[in-house]
């Protein structure tokens, strides 16, 4: 073989070995993220369960004839609502439907607020859990579930939204759309037997 047939650069099929070997790489490469990152759950398509469900006990049925000592709450509890229990925060309106206290565990108690929120607006807007607050002696808490749902331009929809409390408070507050420190609140009274 010359010098020149030597110095020669190589047809594609030549290197056609190399070109598979290099994309066989790639694919195994990408595979493999794309399984971390479902497995992480970044990739997930429906939606997640709350983290709270999975690291708290599971709250006492509404029905069960088991009570609490420490909360004296048997059953869950309808409690009274201040007549006017509507929010105004920009282009949405937050009005307290209703409020159950549930026996939690021997220490807490449930506090479930059932809220329809009204979306004045011309888009849509999130109907969600960090547009509420409890103040519980003294410091604001976020609700425990996770709602999380988009209300229409227009439109309106309902939510619950819970909180878990101590079983020895006996007053929160309850803040809507507009929350943090200094923020207006409804006043709930626990009246637990």
């Amino acid at each position: 073989m010359s010098q020149d047939q030597e110095s020669k650069p190589k047809g594609w099929w030549q290197t056609l070995p190399g070109l598979l070997t290099a994309a066989a790489t790639v694919v195994t490469a990408v595979t493999g993220l794309l399984v971390a990152l479902h497995q992480a759950g970044c990739l997930a398509r429906g939606p997640q369960p709350a983290a709270s469900a999975q690291s708290e006990p599971h709250p006492i049925g509404a029905g069960s004839a088991a009570s609490s000592p420490s909360t004296g709450v048997a059953a869950s509890e309808s409690l009274a609502i201040p007549a006017n229990a509507e929010v105004h925060s920009e282009q949405a309106v937050y009005q307290l439907l209703s409020a159950r206290l549930v026996p939690y565990s021997p220490e807490k108690v449930s506090l479930h607020f059932a809220v329809r929120m009204t979306n004045k607006d011309e888009f849509d807007l999130n109907f969600w859990a960090a547009s509420f607050r409890l103040a519980v002696n003294g410091s604001l808490q976020p609700p425990t579930n996770n709602l999380d749902e988009i209300v229409p331009a227009h439109g309106a929809k309902e939510g619950d939204v819970e909180f878990v409390v101590p079983a020895t408070v006996s007053t929160v507050g309850l803040q809507m759309g507009d929350v943090g420190d200094g923020k207006p609140t409804i006043t709930i009274q626990l009246q637990h037997k």
